[in-house]
């Protein structure tokens, strides 16, 4: 599957390449290539031009660092269409002088470049009239302090160029609208949980909007605003926002200490460079394309490590840089000219291919976000089972004393607000701890799963009647002062039952209070211990007089 969406990637962004390469644009193969100096000017005829380039010194290539050249380039139309349309693509150009000179004596001349007006959105295009079997002359001269990528001359009929240089403006609007939402989008859910893996998100996809925003001369265009100094200075603040991002997301410090280590060294690394962006302005693009294929590199190796390592929403992380990996392997290396271009169009590539990694990235944190509700749902569910295993008894399977004192705090038992007076019975398990001694506290617990399975049982037939286990030996009814007659009948039943059928010497001794008679729950708790003291007492002394009776009558 990732093989064929690698394939599907480099064949739309070849496709961006073709469907924007001009129709019959001279090659820099087939033009002349001279250095250019302060004091020279194109020449005025076209018989000219042959000498005028044997007094200049040739050129090479056209070095990435800046410069000023001279192009000059032989052009024969045989085409009836005489409006056309020359441009000067793939690079920022500071300064760009169009001379057309015919063999018919026509001359031409158009000045453009970063600090001119702007004739087509986004480009350095100028319109030019080419006649019938004329040959010409073009001779450009390009000036800038540096040069992101080789230029390349372009030469189309007007109407075909004007609507191939309007699809690409509104793609560039598209990619720049969709980046813009996408930050904001970000930044608004960063505000709203908290989560800085947002935040830096946020920043890093506003930082590569500003960044290709001046590089397609959307601030000069709109505002005016020329300023080479800033343009690298957001392409190398990139990874600082995106490293600091993976590593929240990524959770890198956890699944990746010594990839953690080497991001922060990249980051410092770009901190440290930013200021080249404004103080070694013709190195700043190749300092740039160095750090940008460093970073890629980098978090796509975090992406996969931490992949491996179980952490699922790393694979939208993965596609994502894959999109912006694939134009950046076609197009940085030409920028740092090790080879040359492979496609026309780079630099909108490279914005498509970006606003594709911004989009994939959202829905790697969309991601994120579901599984850090699914966690949280989870963990609700599990506190919510930890919290009722803590208020029932797990002998008994009862709910316990801490159920108890709770359900005593959320209603209202005391006072005026009483609804109704309820009774209050506390029960003892006699004689379970001579059982625990004599026969073990295996048998013990089976005397008190008894006595709790039997005083459930009672407790269900009746309304609203509430048991709890609220220590060792001692049990909780609540009931309804109506029903207090029939639950204290079942539970000398109960004794009975104990006592004669399952372990002797042993019963159910309790007391009762009415919380009419008190004013707070452990008052009203206290009064059921007293009255049953009160009846554990009598009974001991019936017991004694019983047993004195016996004593007696065997005497006689």
């Amino acid at each position: 599957m990732s093989y064929r969406v690698t394939v599907c990637l480099l064949l739309f962004f070849s496709l961006i390449g073709c469907s924007f390469s001009s129709i019959g644009a001279p090659s820099l193969d087939q033009s002349f290539l001279f250095y250019a100096k302060d004091n020279q000017s194109a020449p005025k005829e076209y018989a000219e031009v042959t000498d005028w380039m044997s007094t200049l010194d040739k050129a090479d290539s056209i070095s990435l660092t800046g410069g000023s050249y001279w192009m000059v380039i032989p052009v024969h139309r045989y085409s009836r269409e005489t409006k056309w349309a020359i441009n000067v693509r793939n690079s920022i150009v500071e300064s760009l002088d169009y001379t057309l000179l015919g063999n018919d004596g026509s001359s031409q001349y158009h000045h453009s470049g970063y600090s001119a007006p702007y004739e087509f959105l986004f480009s350095y295009g100028r319109e030019v009239e080419l006649h019938y079997d004329v040959d010409y002359w073009f001779v450009i001269r390009m000036e800038s302090r540096y040069f992101s990528s080789v230029p390349k001359v372009e030469l189309e009929p007007y109407g075909a160029y004007k609507n191939s240089s309007d699809m690409e403006a509104m793609l560039v609007m598209l990619c720049l609208g969709g980046l813009l939402f996408i930050a904001c989008y970000n930044l608004l859910i960063y505000f709203s949980i908290r989560d800085r893996a947002f935040l830096y998100y946020g920043l890093y996809v506003i930082t590569y909007f500003t960044g290709w925003a001046l590089t397609f001369h959307l601030g000069a265009h709109l505002w005016g605003f020329h300023n080479l100094e800033i343009h690298h200075l957001f392409f190398i603040g990139l990874p600082i926002f995106n490293i600091l991002f993976y590593k929240h997301f990524l959770q890198l410090p956890e699944y990746s200490p010594k990839l953690w280590r080497l991001s922060k060294l990249l980051m410092w690394t770009c901190i440290l460079a930013l200021p080249t962006s404004i103080f070694l302005l013709s190195y700043t693009a190749l300092i740039a394309s160095v750090l940008i294929m460093l970073w890629i590199a980098l978090a796509i190796t975090c992406g996969n490590v931490c992949l491996i390592k179980g952490f699922y929403p790393a694979r939208y992380f993965i596609f994502a840089f894959t999109c912006l990996l694939l134009p950046a392997v076609i197009i940085l290396p030409g920028n740092m000219g090790i080879t040359s271009d492979f496609i026309e169009n780079a630099e909108l590539a490279t914005l498509i291919g970006g606003t594709v990694d911004a989009l994939m990235l959202s829905l790697a944190l969309a991601y994120k976000i579901k599984l850090l509700s699914e966690e949280r749902q989870s963990y609700i569910e599990t506190l919510g089972v930890a919290w009722e295993k803590a208020r029932q008894d797990k002998l008994t399977q009862l709910p316990n004393r801490h159920a108890f004192d709770e359900y005593l705090l959320s209603e209202t038992f005391f006072g005026e607000d009483a609804k109704k007076s309820l009774a209050l019975i506390l029960l003892d398990l006699d004689g379970l701890k001579q059982v625990n001694h004599t026969l073990g506290h295996h048998e013990g617990d089976s005397l008190l799963v008894h006595a709790a399975k039997e005083l459930k049982n009672s407790c269900d037939l009746m309304e609203r009647a509430k048991l709890f286990r609220i220590g060792g030996d001692n049990f909780v009814i609540l009931v309804s002062e109506v029903q207090l007659a029939d639950i204290l009948k079942k539970i000398e039943e109960l004794s009975s039952s104990i006592s004669n059928q399952v372990y002797k010497e042993t019963g159910i001794s309790y007391g009762y209070a009415f919380s009419s008679e008190a004013k707070d729950a452990s008052e009203w708790l206290r009064a059921a211990d007293r009255d049953m003291y009160k009846r554990k007492t009598a009974k001991r002394r019936e017991d004694q007089l019983q047993q004195m009776s016996i004593q007696d009558e065997t005497l006689v």
